[in-house]
């Protein structure tokens, strides 16, 4: 029994659920945080982590026969057979429902149902179909981020959505170069130019609507992190790529990130007028 709840908290890949921060940005860059936006934001989150997991489990028994094929991937719980494929669907289904209650409370059912259908999509026809398996990932970041304004009442920033559409085809297509390793190279392609344009808008964000010479600091830790990622997944090239966001370096530009705005709102004097 305990082994059988090892092998389904495995196929939900909870590895994966940091991705669903970005629903906190909308709160973050506004810096509101009241209780009530709080908890309607941490029940998107909560949505948008059920309903990713229940697509991975979809995904899986998609893609049982060439992930049997695969070296690392063949030991996935429905690969390996310790779970079977009515089990996976029975286990996404499940999952299903819970997200789409909570995103009912939460304000945010009609982006959990995009995003579902995006990525089944996705899984079926889009995956390998470059660049459109790329920009797909990337949008359903943006959705996130989308979902994350509507639980809190706040309008996401046209330089938020922009920033994070492009973040996050610079994340996908160097996870996927990585994954690829030397067969490929219009991936990193894409990921120069993406982040290139991540750190233009970010820019623009900083400039035209924060109006903040303080907050141009913030760009450091936002390049330094970009230019991190692209030389460790250059490094792990034609190995799995799921963990490259968990690098020491890339964290401490987050944290210092952060800390930055933090301080920017609690000591407004630091701006120069």
């Amino acid at each position: 029994m305990r082994e059988k709840f090892w092998n389904f908290l495995i196929l939900a890949r909870p590895f994966q659920w940091h991705k669903n921060i970005f629903v906190f940005a909308p709160i973050f860059f506004a810096f509101s945080f009241e209780t009530q936006k709080l908890m309607k934001v941490f029940l998107a989150f909560l949505s948008f982590v059920l309903i990713s997991s229940s697509v991975y489990s979809i995904n899986d028994v998609i893609d049982f026969e060439r992930d049997r094929l695969h070296p690392t991937k063949r030991n996935r719980p429905v690969a390996s057979l310790k779970v079977s494929k009515n089990e996976a669907l029975i286990f996404a289904l499940f999952l299903l429902l819970i997200s789409l209650i909570i995103s009912y409370i939460s304000s945010t059912l009609p982006i959990i149902i995009l995003y579902f259908l995006l990525n089944i999509l996705y899984s079926l026809f889009l995956k390998g179909a470059e660049p459109l398996g790329i920009f797909s990932v990337a949008f359903g970041f943006v959705l996130r981020v989308i979902a994350g304004g509507l639980s809190a009442k706040i309008t996401p920033s046209s330089w938020l959505i922009t920033s994070t559409f492009f973040i996050s085809l610079f994340i996908s297509s160097m996870k996927r170069e990585a994954e690829e390793g030397e067969h490929s190279k219009i991936y990193e392609h894409i990921g120069v130019i993406s982040a290139t344009l991540t750190i233009i808008f970010y820019t623009l964000y900083i400039v035209l609507e924060r109006k903040s010479f303080f907050l141009l600091i913030s760009i450091i830790p936002v390049m330094f992190g970009i230019i991190r990622y692209y030389i460790i997944s250059e490094e792990r090239k034609g190995k799995d790529p799921s963990l490259l966001i968990i690098d020491y370096q890339i964290l401490i530009s987050v944290f210092l990130w952060i800390l930055i705005f933090v301080l920017h709102t609690i000591f407004p004097q630091l701006e120069i007028y």
